[in-house]
């Protein structure tokens, strides 16, 4: 599914540069909203069988709302550069970091247990 949207995304963008850069702004916030919301849906659904998806969710969530903001950004009059999207890709990259670390500590905890 990852790969279907993805896709789909890249096409969007090459046709947003086709309209401007308010466009590509706007599908970058779609795309965003519809991965913040897959990944919450995916937290919650792995929390009932694996527990302690916080961080899943909390990016999720972040990626909802920066996608809204993207999107109102696209709407303005001001022209969209990349300081639109750069604190979405850093907050991404702090998640899969502090996610990845979790996890690491609980391979650990549950091996030397």
């Amino acid at each position: 599914m990852n790969v279907a949207v993805s896709t789909v995304t890249a096409l969007a963008v090459i046709i947003a540069l086709c309209v401007g850069t308010h466009a590509v702004l706007a599908v970058f916030g779609a795309w965003a909203i519809l991965s913040g919301l897959l990944q919450l849906h995916t937290g919650v659904r792995r929390w009932r069988t694996q527990g302690a998806q916080w961080v899943m969710i909390l990016s999720g969530a972040q990626s909802v709302l920066a996608g809204g903001f993207m999107i109102g950004r696209s709407l303005g009059a001001a022209t969209p550069t990349i300081l639109d999207i750069v604190p979405y890709a850093g907050f991404g990259a702090f998640y899969f970091l502090l996610s990845s670390a979790w996890l690491a500590v609980a391979v650990y905890r549950r091996a030397h247990s």
